[in-house]
């Protein structure tokens, strides 16, 4: 006698058409659209993993500046000034990482073999996820250094000291080794200087910020958000978010 064929569950029968549309829609897509679509979707999650990684640090530096009354330099130099070690060392323990902060001789420069050695672990909030070589320990952001920012050669500001609204004024943003740093290591002490710039998203590699999205530029302003700013910002708009004290007029719209 024939064998009765066991009917599938509706549940899976639902679930195998949804998976089926789904697969559909995503090849039309890209039949209709040369992959555009695609490239966006790939092109957003970047974008909000990295304003994820920027809130933490963010964070962080708003946390060291609650326990030390500034935000940390963005170079600890020793008495002879020498450069030692970069803000994302000082900040380790706010992003949970005093294991790795431990491993570090603040009495010994960054370049120092045990610091080095340090490094080779790279907290994953320092990883730009747009980069192409996410082994190679290069650090994804860096602070605006300079005079007229949060961080001039004169030293780190509080937060308290700023004039201008939080929210409109950057803290940390995305972007790629300096044209002058040596390694590029995520420990070395090195940031982007605005007297170098022109203030253009996407500008010179290595000079103005962004070089990590093809869009625009991520970043975190004083009161921990992320943003996005976009190819095309006109540079005076970014000039005015780089100022905590400038006291340039934006809208209140400006980073929506």
């Amino acid at each position: 006698m024939a064998t009765a064929t066991p009917k599938r569950p509706l549940g899976v029968m639902i679930a195998a058409g949804v998976v089926l549309t789904m697969l559909v829609c995503l090849v039309f897509a890209v039949i209709r659209f040369g992959g555009s679509s695609v490239a966006k979707i790939a092109e957003v999650r970047t974008q909000n993993a990295s304003i994820k990684n920027l809130e933490n640090i963010a964070a962080a530096l708003n946390a060291y500046a609650a326990d030390y009354g500034t935000y940390p330099p963005a170079t600890l130099r020793d008495d002879a000034g020498r450069a030692m070690h970069s803000w994302r060392v000082l900040i380790l323990p706010y992003l949970g990482k005093q294991d790795i902060y431990d491993q570090f001789d603040l009495s010994k420069p960054w370049n120092h073999e045990r610091n080095l050695q340090a490094s080779y672990q790279m907290p994953t909030d320092y990883a730009h996820p747009g980069d192409v070589n996410p082994s190679g320990g290069q650090s994804g952001y860096y602070l605006l250094t300079g005079r007229g920012t949060l961080f001039p050669a004169t030293g780190p500001l509080s937060p308290d000291s700023i004039a201008d609204k939080q929210s409109q004024t950057i803290l940390v943003i995305a972007g790629v080794p300096p044209v002058n740093n040596s390694i590029g290591g995520w420990a070395e002490p090195m940031d982007l200087d605005v007297a170098m710039m022109q203030g253009i998203v996407n500008g010179t590699v290595g000079v103005e910020p962004g070089g990590r999205m093809t869009n625009g530029v991520t970043m975190a302003t004083v009161d921990g958000r992320g943003h996005f700013l976009p190819n095309g910002l006109a540079p005076t708009i970014f000039n005015a978010l780089v100022t905590p004290n400038g006291q340039e007029p934006l809208a209140d719209d400006t980073l929506d």
